[in-house]
């Protein structure tokens, strides 16, 4: 069971990290190239309305925290023998943890 929130506190962090890593620091050098390629290709395979998810960081936690589940799934599995995929509620945890997040901070700003 401690594996089971292991693995959903892992998911949520790493989510947030990329999230925030993508929308805050999208132009800079290291995560411009990455953040390119991956808004074409979303742009080319799904839409350009969905290309846009990348500049909001609540919106592009979620969908990357489907990422990880599967990362985070796969080694699971291969690992210890038992499966994990626990995204749309993990993803609505990303999403509340980052929305809490970026409210803190804009508090803390404005003293």
């Amino acid at each position: 069971m401690i594996n089971f929130f292991i693995c959903v506190l892992l998911s949520v962090l790493s989510s947030f990290g990329m999230a925030i890593a993508l929308t805050e620091k999208g132009n800079e050098f290291p995560i411009k190239k990455y953040r390119v390629i991956l808004q074409k290709l979303i742009h080319d395979h799904i839409g350009w309305k969905w290309s846009q998810v990348l500049f909001c960081p609540t919106c592009s936690s979620f969908w990357l925290t489907l990422l990880t589940d599967f990362i985070i799934g796969i080694i699971v599995l291969v690992l210890f023998g038992m499966p994990y995929f626990f995204w749309p509620l993990s993803g609505f945890i990303s999403v509340g943890f980052t929305w809490w997040m970026i409210e803190f901070l804009n508090a803390t700003d404005s003293k």
